[in-house]
This record gives C-alpha cells, structure tokens and sequence, in this order.
C-alpha cells in the first residue's frame, strides 16, 4: 500500500487525507484495485472496497482496517484509547460514499467469501490436496460473488 510513492510534485497543493488517497491510488494494490474493479462494479463495489478486500484474504477481520487504511482515517483522529472518533469518522465516510445497500452487500460478501489463508493452509494439510484447498477458495469466492450479485442487482432495481 505504500509502494511505489508517487512524485512529490504531484502531493504538492494536497491535504493530508488527499495525499494519503493518492499515494493509495499510485501504489501497487490501489492499482491492482483499479484494475478489479469492473469486475465489482456489478456487486456495487468499487476500488477502494476491492483493495480492502484483498487485504483482508489475510484475514476477515482485517477488512475494517484496510478500510481506515484506504479511507485515510488516521490513528490521530482517534481522540483516545477507545478509538471512538476514529470509528465515527470512518462511519460518516462510508456513509457518505456508499449507500445502505452497497454496506449490506459487503457484509454479505465477506460473510461467504473465501476463508483466510491459515484456514485454506490447514484444509491442503488435512486433507493432503491442494486441489479441496484451491475449491474451497475459488469455490467460496465465487458463490460469494454470485449471491451478492442477485442481492445487489435486486435490490438496485427495487430501490430505483
């Protein structure tokens, strides 16, 4: 997320939160991001949720995350321990940039998705077969692609 860095120049007239959105946009997986997108588009996803997604076959619990991390929601804007207004302010941006829907749509996903990679490492080991291991990924990941899909496409075409 942090490599390549784009030209100084180019962060010159920037605010923090913008500069931090573009080094993300220049960097490998911002661009690997951009790059999937027309594949989520349908699922009313876009390149920020893709990097966050990718970020998180580690491990599902790392999707909120990767979405601070992509979002620009700094550690200092936490205001203490509890990490309260951190949390706020991720909230208000991705209300402001995805509807309720879109939020349904994610949890959906992630809910189905592939399992994280320990999960997939221990499946190859106990059954002694990369190819269970690979189903489970590549078989999770497409049910979870197609039943988001229906979801979103339905209710897209409800909503109006």
């Amino acid at each position: 997320m942090s490599y390549p860095k784009p030209s100084e120049q180019s962060l010159e007239d920037l605010n923090p939160e913008q500069a931090q959105q573009k080094k993300l946009e220049h960097s490998v997986i911002g661009r690997i991001g951009q790059a999937i997108e027309p594949a989520l588009k349908p699922l009313g996803f876009d390149w920020k949720i893709g990097t966050a997604l990718i970020g998180a076959t580690a491990a599902k619990e790392v999707f909120v995350s990767q979405l601070a991390i992509v979002f620009a929601v700094s550690s200092q804007e936490a205001g203490g321990a509890d990490g309260k207004k951190s949390t706020q302010n991720l909230r208000e941006k991705l209300q402001a940039n995805y509807t309720p829907l879109t939020g349904f749509c994610i949890m959906l996903f992630c809910l189905i998705y592939a399992p994280c990679v320990a999960t997939v490492a221990i499946t190859r080991q106990e059954t002694n077969s990369w190819g269970w291991a690979l189903f489970q990924f590549f078989g999770l990941t497409a049910l979870a692609y197609v039943v988001t899909l229906i979801v979103y496409q339905i209710g897209s075409s409800i909503a109006g």
